[in-house]
């Protein structure tokens, strides 16, 4: 707790042992022959001018007490000036020629408080106006906006206040924007808005600081308001201002303000300077409009770091992770180099991306460059390797983490869960507990997950009901939809229904998407006709209902029903989404798309292609069509159909560019059909590779024709 101040006016009188020190004649004497020092500078004021250092300032200090110059309070000053306020200067020392000082004036004072609060001293700042008080000196206007700089507690913030008001300086418009900034800091916006709400006379600089405040603390409508109050008043905001308003802005999505503040700046000739610009980018990445952040990142002379970073973190939101990659590449080519917020933002593409290789080579950036890995940082890497398939390396990083947060722990759960490694994952969560971490709702999400992948329903139950009463976090709507997904993979069809029912809130798609798909694997047709309506109601033109619905009829050999929903989505102008699957090579992502013939290497990935598939049917590998979209094609049509799906090529190329033995990597936006599944299995056998195919739902480890997930997905 800080120390109450005693902040009386007049002081007490002194005590008798330790009497403030007094003039003598002599003193007296020099100090009247050097009056005229400050109208004519003498040599050592002069020197005093040039000085850099603490060694000249000594010398300099040393003949003015010679010449009996230091005497002259306005020469003392420039002393206790240099040594309190200079780079080179030095606070004790400057206390020591304080002390020295016979008749100190209010300058002084104030330079010596100034140093305390511009070098974090914000104790030693407080004592010294205690300590100025009881000698007897009054504070002027400036003295006051140095100390509440200093204060840390509102309580000191308030005496400090109260004894402004006291000796006159309270309405003073430079003491009543530093007691808004104070106000603010400790967090009390009602007092910070009293006081502003009583000067008689607000400048630019109060307008900005009310404003910047309500940004500081969340509540950027207040700052908006103020904002439109600021322009009916007729005051013209200064760059300080717009930043202010750009922030709020920023906070609460405002696009509509942040494009009238641009008009303005373009109207009146304001420019465009490094940390305006950067907050107007910042608002339009915020709001979605990319492009216009780019163009103002584009036509910027000058970027700093936290312009670099704002715009490769936009292209991250943006899903445009190779344009954040690039950045990143332009960046290095003219000498910038990244911090740990350009490294997080990055990690999050090769995430995406899945770029495994690309996200070793970032780490070891971070290495080399001897980037702090904060807590935020050490969960993005983390999150990075678990999402690429690298577990191993993710339970390191976490390890070697001296401090985790909650989403360091969830991070790895959840990247344990999608691994199919269930045991481990609720271990961990086991372990998370016990070092004193308390779970979120996000945490849950990856315990469900992690025991839906692992089949162990009902201790997903357990922790499921535990939710509300142990944790006092109440189920949402992505926690039934993990409990449904958990029930319908292990064939209770009937309570996932139930559970839908009965949920507190309306499905979603995920929810009921989990059912339809628990619908295909244990082939129960009435519940996914029923799950499929529910679907259609919620999203008459998502493709992917009527696809799985279709090739639910497929595999029951329902052929005119299965034709049917394929010939409706084709009535209504419906299409499925296209599959695209990525597989990183020598640090460079290659993307491929059902039929691909864009890659430069098309001819030799489609050898390579035609070879596998005759190696895999050798090895016992028959082609499953039950999941082809078209029905007047033939069998060899068909089949030919599916040998062209996107993860295959990908597969094909990655055989075709890495070495024998080399664990192929593929992530898929969509998931991954019957044929491709079983057809990683083989290969993974016939050719002796590992394979991480990531698609949407799960990751699937396939080595020596098996798989992760034990064909359940």
């Amino acid at each position: 707790m800080a120390t109450p101040l005693s902040l009386h006016h007049p002081p007490p009188p002194l005590p008798a042992e330790n009497p403030l020190p007094m003039r003598n004649c002599a003193t007296t004497t020099a100090t009247s022959n050097n009056i005229n020092t400050q109208i004519q500078p003498h040599p050592c004021l002069l020197s005093l001018e040039k000085c850099t250092t603490m060694s000249q300032l000594k010398q300099i200090h040393a003949q003015m007490l010679r010449t009996g110059l230091f005497f002259n309070p306005f020469s003392a000053s420039k002393i206790v000036a240099f040594c309190a306020l200079h780079d080179s200067g030095s606070l004790p020392y400057s206390r020591l020629v304080f002390d020295q000082i016979p008749n100190p004036t209010t300058f002084t004072c104030n330079s010596i408080i100034r140093g305390f609060t511009n070098n974090n001293l914000p104790r030693q700042a407080i004592l010294f106006y205690q300590l100025m008080m009881l000698q007897g000196l009054d504070p002027d206007r400036f003295t006051f906006p140095s100390l509440l700089k200093s204060c840390g507690a509102l309580r000191e913030g308030k005496q400090l206040h109260c004894h402004s008001t006291k000796v006159g300086f309270a309405p003073d418009a430079y003491v009543q924007n530093t007691l808004m900034t104070m106000y603010s800091n400790c967090g009390c916006l009602v007092s910070a808005r009293k006081v502003f709400d009583k000067m008689t006379n607000r400048s630019v600089v109060s307008w900005a600081t009310m404003i910047g405040a309500y940004g500081q603390w969340d509540q950027p409508h207040e700052a908006i308001k103020l904002f439109r109050k600021m322009e009916m008043a007729s005051v013209k905001p200064n760059e300080i201002t717009l930043v202010n308003v750009l922030t709020a802005c920023a906070k609460s999505r405002n696009l509509e303000t942040a494009k009238l503040v641009h008009k303005y700046i373009d109207e009146t000739g304001m420019g465009f300077h490094t940390v305006l610009t950067a907050a107007l980018m910042d608002v339009y990445c915020k709001c979605g409009c990319y492009p216009l952040a780019r163009d103002l990142f584009n036509k910027m002379p000058e970027k700093n770091l936290f312009c670099w970073n704002i715009m490769i973190n936009g292209h991250v939101e943006d899903s445009d992770y190779e344009e954040a990659l690039s950045l990143f590449n332009e960046m290095q080519h003219i000498g910038v180099k990244g911090d740990k917020v350009t490294m997080a933002s990055l990690l999050i593409a090769c995430t995406h991306l899945g770029a495994l290789e690309l996200g070793k080579w970032l780490h070891l950036y971070i290495e080399k460059e001897k980037i702090e890995v904060d807590v935020a940082l050490g969960t993005a890497l983390v999150d990075m390797y678990a999402k690429c398939g690298s577990i191993g390396s993710a339970m390191r990083v976490f390890q070697e983490m001296p401090e985790k947060d909650v989403m360091t722990w969830t991070a790895l759960i959840v990247g344990l869960a999608m691994c199919g490694q269930g045991g481990k994952a609720l271990e961990l969560f086991d372990e998370m507990q016990m070092s004193g971490v308390k779970p979120d709702a996000i945490t849950f999400v990856g315990v469900l997950a992690a025991c839906s992948h692992a089949g162990m329903v009902d201790e997903g139950i357990g922790y499921f009901k535990s939710m509300p009463k142990g944790y006092g976090i109440q189920p949402s709507i992505e926690h039934y939809g993990c409990m449904v997904d958990m029930l319908g993979r292990a064939g209770r069809i009937a309570e996932a229904e139930d559970l839908v029912h009965n949920m507190p809130m309306a499905p979603d798609y995920f929810v009921l998407g989990g059912l339809l798909s628990a619908c295909r694997i244990h082939g129960n047709l009435d519940a996914a006709e029923r799950a499929a309506r529910q679907l259609l109601e919620l999203d008459p033109s998502n493709g992917g209902t009527y696809m799985l619905l279709s090739n639910i009829y497929s595999s029951m050999k329902n052929w005119e029903a299965a034709k049917k929903m394929r010939e409706l989505m084709v009535e209504r102008n419906i299409k499925k989404p296209p599959g695209c699957s990525a597989i990183e090579v020598g640090g460079v992502v290659h993307e491929f798309v059902k039929g691909d013939v864009s890659h430069p290497q098309s001819s030799e990935i489609y050898e390579i292609l035609d070879d596998m598939i005759c190696r895999l049917k050798l090895a016992g590998y028959v082609p499953d069509k039950s999941e082809v979209l078209l029905f007047d094609m033939d069998e060899d049509e068909k089949e030919n159909e599916i040998s062209l799906h996107s993860e295959k090529l990908a597969i094909a190329f990655g055989l075709l560019s890495t070495a024998p033995g080399t664990t192929i990597r593929v992530v898929k936006n969509l998931r991954v059909c019957s044929d491709c599944h079983s057809a990683m299995k083989f290969i993974s056998k016939v050719y002796d590779r590992e394979i991480t195919l990531r698609d949407r739902n799960r990751f699937h480890h396939f080595k020596k024709g098996s798989c992760s997930c034990r064909d359940f997905w």
